[in-house]
Parts: C-alpha cells; sequence; structure tokens
C-alpha cells in the first residue's frame, strides 16, 4: 500500500498530454481571400471596361460623323461595333464616313487605339449603289436587266487569279469564333489591298465556315467576317463602294468536313470580282 496519510489512500492519476488542432498550411488556403478579392475585382472592371470602351468608339463616331458633315446618318454602338444608317446623298459620302469611323482614333485607359473594329452599313439606298448613274441617264432599279459594262475578262481573270494566289498561299486569322481579325494577319491584308487597287469595278468578299454549329450561327459567321475584312480594306485605302460583303456559311465547301484539316481549309475568306463565276 502506498505511504500517504494515516486512514487515506493514494490515488494516482494518469495526465493525459494535450494535443494542439491540426493546422492548415497557409498555401493554399491562406489566398483563399486573395482569391477572392482579385474575383471581385474582376467583376467590378469587366462591366467598367465595357462601359468605357464602348464610350470611347461612341465619341470616336461622333467625331467623324461631325467632321465629314454627314448629318444625314445615324450610328449605334455596341461594345467595339457601329452600325451606320440612313440615306447617304451619294456613294462618295458613304464611303467617306466608313472610312472616318474606321480610323477615328480615341483615347482610352489602354492608350490611343481605333475603337471600332468593325462598322456595318445599313444604309437605305434610293439607287443601287453598286450602279453608277451617271446624269440625265435613265435610272437603273437592283434587278433590272440593264447593267453597267463588265469588266473586261482578261482584267477579271487576272484580279481571281491575284486574289487566288495571296488567299491560296495565306489565310486571313480570325479569333476563335469571331470576326476579330487575328494581328499576325496585317501583313496579308496589305497585299489584298494593293491587289484590289489594281483590280476593275467591284470586288465580293466571300466569308465561308466549316459545318460545326448551326447553319444559322455559321452564315452570321461567315458575313460578320466578311465584313471585317472589307472594313480592314477600306482603311488600307480601297474605296468602300468597291467592295461587298457577302456570307455563305458552310454551303460552299472545298474540303472534307469531316476531318480537322478539311474544316480549316473551309474556314475562309474568297474575293472575287463582279462577274467572276463562283466555283
Amino acid at each position: 500500500m502506498p505511504q500517504g496519510a494515516p486512514g487515506t489512500d493514494v490515488v494516482k492519476v494518469a495526465v493525459q498530454p494535450t494535443l494542439a488542432p491540426p493546422r492548415f498550411p497557409f498555401i493554399p488556403w491562406g489566398l483563399a481571400p486573395l482569391a477572392g478579392l482579385v474575383l471581385v475585382l474582376v467583376a467590378a472592371l469587366i462591366p467598367f471596361a465595357f462601359g468605357e470602351i464602348q464610350r470611347a468608339t461612341a465619341d470616336a463616331t461622333r467625331r467623324a460623323m461631325d467632321q465629314t458633315g454627314s448629318n444625314w446618318a445615324s450610328a449605334t454602338v455596341s461594345g467595339q461595333w457601329v452600325t451606320l444608317t440612313g440615306k447617304p446623298p451619294s456613294r462618295e459620302a458613304a464611303a467617306r464616313l466608313v472610312a472616318a469611323v474606321s480610323g477615328a482614333r480615341a483615347p482610352t485607359f489602354l492608350g490611343e487605339a481605333e475603337p471600332a473594329t468593325m462598322v456595318i452599313e445599313q444604309f437605305t439606298w434610293s439607287e443601287n449603289p453598286l450602279q453608277p448613274v451617271e446624269p440625265n441617264q435613265p435610272h437603273i432599279e437592283a434587278g433590272s436587266d440593264a447593267a453597267s459594262p463588265a469588266p473586261p475578262p482578261a482584267a477579271v481573270t487576272r484580279c481571281d487569279q491575284s486574289m487566288a494566289d495571296l488567299l491560296g498561299s495565306s489565310t486571313i486569322q480570325f479569333a476563335t469564333n469571331s470576326a476579330v481579325i487575328r494581328s499576325t494577319s496585317a501583313f496579308l491584308l496589305d497585299a489584298i489591298a494593293r491587289a484590289a487597287k489594281a483590280c476593275p469595278g467591284q470586288l465580293r468578299i466571300e466569308g465561308h465556315t466549316d459545318e460545326v454549329g448551326e447553319d444559322d450561327s455559321n452564315m452570321a459567321l461567315s458575313l460578320r467576317r466578311a465584313e471585317a475584312v472589307r472594313t480592314a480594306l477600306i482603311r488600307r485605302g480601297v474605296a468602300a463602294d468597291r467592295l461587298i460583303a457577302e456570307g455563305f456559311g458552310a454551303s460552299r465547301p472545298i474540303a472534307d468536313n469531316t476531318i480537322e484539316a478539311g474544316r480549316a481549309r473551309n474556314r475562309r475568306i474568297e474575293i472575287r470580282a463582279i462577274g467572276a463565276s463562283p466555283t
């Protein structure tokens, strides 16, 4: 029996050591508040940035309209897209306005830039905008049998061949599912603009897609891409009234849509002299 006071028992109690609660490492848990702050900042900045870009686009468009005296026109701005409407007094006036809006520069929070990335024309014409009407000559409505003299076949052939050579060896690159032309295509567009100035008459810019996606979406995308190329050529000095943009979607494939290489070939821009037969 353990020693103790008379008439008492001594009881030994085993004391368990207190364990500290488990600790989570600082990384990644310590970064969670920072990640939350970043998400909040991004959520706040996206509307601000979009609003600033749209405001800069609208301001640049207004200045371009004032500088060209285009009080006959109205503009609707959505992001960096400008839609021009109205009844132009002449095709030259319409071309001046489109070129001015396309090339207008404005200060943005990222520095001075050309904020309008696409200019869409929805003008109302009292005549066919592709048919020149000389003074004191009968007016020719769009779709009538009469037409202006066609360019010489040899000139049309040379023009088509030059465009086919340029676009056969290189491709105008767009962002995925977008009508935004990548900067890597600038030199190709410069060459196309030089060739276009040497071509006779009007040129048709054709947009084509592969078969992936809905038909309506492909048709709209192909038209937007053709319009983007048209705007790029206008910026490079090609007269706006010489260029027509048209979208064909996936209706004119030139390669097998079941393989990626074929689909890549079908996503293309073609440029033809008016009067040339499509292939």
